[in-house]
């Protein structure tokens, strides 16, 4: 298993009930839409958590890019493809 962290910039789409996200950014020119699982810590904040850190409205996320720290998991098993799990960390340039 290989985990590394990334920096983007693009539009974030947030379910904080399931606590799922989208995010729709380009890698290298190309348009791409990493889709993955928010961080507690992060849901906490959604949620308005004051002891997770200050709190950030999922409905003004979408209005504008932001830019947002995503932990790409891969994970390697013995007889299977690799697979990537996306994790939405923080949200740097928050609403």
């Amino acid at each position: 298993m290989e985990e590394h962290g990334n920096e983007f910039v693009g539009t974030v789409f947030v379910l904080p009930e399931s606590r799922s996200f989208e995010l729709k950014t380009t890698l290298h020119g190309v348009a791409v839409t990493l889709t993955g699982t928010v961080s507690q810590q992060l849901a906490a904040q959604f949620a308005g958590n004051l002891a997770a850190g200050a709190p950030i409205d999922v409905r003004q996320l979408a209005l504008q890019p932001r830019r947002v720290e995503v932990l790409t998991r891969e994970i390697h098993e013995r007889h299977r493809a690799p697979r990537k799990m996306h994790f939405l960390m923080r949200v740097i340039d928050g609403a």
